[in-house]
Parts: structure tokens; C-alpha cells; sequence
């Protein structure tokens, strides 16, 4: 469905706010990418949950997207509608149990936790990323996941236990099955102001001294059962190139877009390492970023 017509008619209707022929470069942490028909910003969660409604009856493609952290655009674009969480913020506590809006960042979460004697989900420091994001597909690190810390989560299609949430390896119910996460409840663990801090400090230099800087998704591939960036090093892929984008010499598992590159040039290069290492250690490297849009031979949103 390519008429803004109709979906400025949903706009107007439902008294959301949306953005036509909208870049998603913007959206995005590689800054590459081109448009969507429309990107929707809506405030509150019944009008998420009309929107997935509307949209699903008028037959048009849609994909939630939260901190844009883990996806590469195409080019071309995305020919369809973009709801957008950035606007559902709010974050309460009550005792042991935090509850944030899918719009929440990260950060703001750790903060929160922090002023209120809670802990248990340092590990996520410096992980730039939104709560619904970070559900949906159960960021972790350093062993741990955020999905050990949801009590419940409320999506568009309903309420969800943690095990009914299905979290897995970086992902779950919410990736699979395109259900948008309108907020979540967390149980945290009590924790004095001091020793929290020290582990937000601690996780925070670990991230710095381990990643590099620059444009990039975080880890490309998936470390399930291996270390992926340790492979990639292993095949001295470190500082291959594709057009403006590079493997970074420092952590193998990045790729980092340099000025001006394409959204094809970050895919072409994840081609080319996937190729590599499966020829010379036979390893099936998946990525652990996601696609938006039409790529050649690419699994799609």
C-alpha cells in the first residue's frame, strides 16, 4: 500500500503523529538506509494497539521499531509502515519491581534502578538500546540476558509471563510473530547505591575496552555455541573492506560504516565473512542483526 492518502487518513483518524516518505537512516544506529511509506509516533498504547489493528485490516506490510539498534535498512527503503515506540515513555517503581514503556532507553531504566536501590541488570550498561528493542530480542551480555529479569510484558496482542514470552538467544515471542511492546515489568533485585554503581562502572569500561567506536549495529553475528568474533579473526578478516564499510580491528563481530556508506556495502561485506568462514572453518555464522526492506537473498522482517 503505497498511497499516503490512506494512511494520512489513519493519522488524522486515530490523532497520531506520522512522517511520510520518512528516512530511516535517522533511525537507525548505522545511519544508512533509505525510506518508509509513513513512520507513525504514536503516545500511549491504545493507539499502538488501533494502529496494528488498522493497518493489519487495510492489508498493509508493517514492522515495529524501537532504538534501531540491531537493523540495517535497504537502500531501496522499506515499502510500508513504520510504528515507531520512541514516544511511549514512563518509567514507575514499586519496591523490587520497575515497570518501563517500550520507549524507555536503557540507560534511563539503569538510572531509574539506580536511585532506587535496585540492581541485578548492570550487565546491560552502555547498551544503546530501547526496552522494547531489548525485549524483543532479549539483549544480554557478559552471560546474562534481560529476559532473567521480566516479570511480565505487556504487548499488543496481550499480557505475557516471562515464560510465556518464549525469550531464547536473542529472541523471542515479539520478534518472531511482529507483536509490539507496549511496556514491561520488571523484577529486580535489591541492591545498595554503591555496589550498583560500581558495576555500572565496571560493565561500562569492559563495553569501552572491548568495542570500538564508530557506526556500527553492535555484534553482527550471533555468538550461540562459539565465539563468532574469534572466528572472524581466526580467518584474518579483521579490516576487510566493502565500499565505506570495514571489519574493525578491534573486536572482529563489528562492522563499522565510515561516511557515506551503503546500507549494501555493510550487507555485501556480511556475505563476503559468512562465505569465508564457512570455506575455512565450516561455520554457519547467523547474524544477529536484522533486515528492513528488500535484500537480494536476504531473509526479510
Amino acid at each position: 500500500m503505497k498511497d499516503n492518502g490512506v494512511y494520512a487518513e489513519i493519522s488524522d483518524r486515530l490523532g497520531v503523529k506520522a512522517e511520510y516518505d520518512a528516512s530511516l537512516a535517522k533511525m537507525c544506529s548505522y545511519g544508512t538506509g533509505g525510506k518508509a511509506a509513513v513512520v507513525y509516533y504514536p503516545d500511549n498504547e491504545e493507539a499502538v494497539r488501533l494502529l496494528d489493528k488498522e493497518l493489519k485490516e487495510k492489508g498493509s506490510p508493517f514492522v515495529y521499531l524501537g532504538g534501531g539498534t540491531n537493523v540495517l535498512v535497504s537502500d531501496k527503503g522499506y515499502d510500508g509502515a513504520v510504528i515507531s515506540t520512541a514516544e511511549l515513555k514512563g518509567i514507575t517503581v514499586n519496591g523490587k519491581i520497575l515497570i518501563a514503556k517500550a520507549g524507555d532507553r536503557i540507560s534511563d531504566v539503569m538510572t531509574s534502578a539506580l536511585y532506587n536501590s535496585l540492581g541485578g541488570i548492570e550487565f546491560l550498561s552502555g547498551i544503546p538500546a530501547s526496552v522494547g528493542g531489548a525485549v524483543a530480542m532479549n539483549a544480554g551480555c557478559f552471560g546474562k540476558s534481560v529476559g532473567d529479569y521480566v516479570s511480565y510484558v505487556v504487548a499488543v496482542s496481550g499480557i505475557y509471563t516471562a515464560s510465556e514470552c518464549r525469550f531464547g538467544y536473542r529472541t523471542s515471542r515479539f520478534l518472531t510473530e511482529n507483536d509490539g511492546v507496549l511496556s514491561v515489568c520488571f523484577n529486580l533485585d535489591i541492591a545498595e547505591y554503591e555496589q550498583s554503581e560500581n558495576k555500572i562502572t565496571y560493565f561500562n569500561a569492559m563495553r569501552r575496552s572491548k568495542q570500538p567506536m564508530g557506526k556500527s549495529a553492535g555484534s553482527v553475528f550471533k555468538n550461540d555455541g562459539y565465539f563468532a568474533g574469534k572466528i572472524i579473526d581466526g580467518c584474518d578478516l579483521k579490516g576487510l573492506s566493502e565500499g565505506n564499510a570495514f571489519v574493525s580491528e578491534k573486536h572482529a563481530n563489528f562492522i563499522i560504516a565510515k561516511n557515506g556508506a551503503k546500507s549494501e556495502d555493510i550487507r555485501r561485506l556480511i556475505q563476503k565473512i559468512k562465505a569465508t568462514v564457512k570455506e575455512k572453518r565450516n561455520v554457519e555464522l547467523v547474524e544477529e542483526i536484522r533486515y528492513l526492506g528488500e535484500f537480494e537473498n536476504e531473509d526479510q522482517f
